[in-house]
């Protein structure tokens, strides 16, 4: 009788085990615990003049296979059409695209092994016969989804919709403003987006806290000033009840922003 209660109670003990084990992999399964984030990667190429065309037959025909070769995911590819007052006219030079990782590490590892790949050495190096691509080195932000960001879109390459234009706004509000910034979008300034006709791909904030950055659908530049337009007609109230709901909230923008009206390449994963 005892050896039976003692074999009774391993296999009660062991199914409460499985049991507690299950339940835990159905908290993380059903959405109440956060997914791991990606790490994206926001970069900007500035070529020599004429130089463009050029860049653009290296992404398509060996850059992006070599990233997907050594672990890197090809989100979305982009011209400028409309820059910064900064940008100049580096703007019509300019071959900005965003990488995704699965974290840090994943990324120094991929980088390294792109860098050191044979046959990426052979294609820069054929690229380059008629003269170096790049006039100066390409820049990089590292961001993590925000916890109200929409998932990634699939990809639409091979579809017959056509090419929206992509607005990317950067807000350099520092490691102080970034918070509140990222508050007053869950708060519910997003969601004036989407009430004004725009839509919402992305929200971010740079791994150094020193910007919040978002991107925005239109159909074309007459329908994103319209929706604009009609944005700011809800967000001057929107405002006067945050601020109100915080009034400690920080005034400024820190180091200002940066708006730009993108077009997708034609070897865009999403256009």
């Amino acid at each position: 009788m005892l050896l039976r209660f003692v074999s009774c109670t391993l296999s009660l003990l062991a199914l409460i085990s499985i049991t507690a084990i299950l339940a835990a992999q159905d908290r993380v399964s059903d959405g109440n615990q956060p997914p791991i984030s990606k790490l994206y990667e926001l970069r900007f190429y500035t070529c020599n003049p004429g130089k463009l065309p050029d860049l653009h037959a290296r992404f398509r025909d060996h850059t992006m296979g070599l990233f997907e070769k050594h672990g890197m995911e090809n989100i979305i590819y982009w011209t400028v059409q409309k820059g910064t007052e900064a940008d100049g006219q580096d703007a019509d030079n300019m071959l900005v695209y965003i990488i995704a990782h699965k974290d840090e590490d994943a990324r120094q590892a991929s980088w390294q092994a792109f860098i050191n790949d044979p046959e990426w050495k052979a294609v820069q190096t054929k690229s380059e016969e008629n003269g170096k691509l790049l006039s100066k080195a390409p820049r990089a932000i590292l961001m993590h989804a925000t916890d109200f960001s929409p998932a990634d879109e699939s990809s639409n390459r091979g579809s017959d919709a056509a090419a929206r234009l992509w607005e990317l706004r950067q807000y350099n509000d520092g490691p102080e403003r970034v918070p509140h910034t990222t508050e007053r979008f869950a708060f519910g300034e997003r969601d004036l987006f989407v009430e004004a006709g725009m839509q919402t791909v992305s929200f971010w904030e740079a791994d150094d806290k020193s910007a919040f950055i978002y991107l925005l659908a239109h159909k074309d530049q007459a329908t994103a000033e319209a929706s604009w337009q009609k944005f700011f007609g809800t967000f001057r109230p929107f405002m006067e009840k945050y601020r109100a709901a915080h009034p400690d909230l920080p005034r400024g923008r820190g180091n200002g922003s940066e708006v730009r009206f993108l077009v997708p390449t034609d070897y865009s994963p999403r256009k």
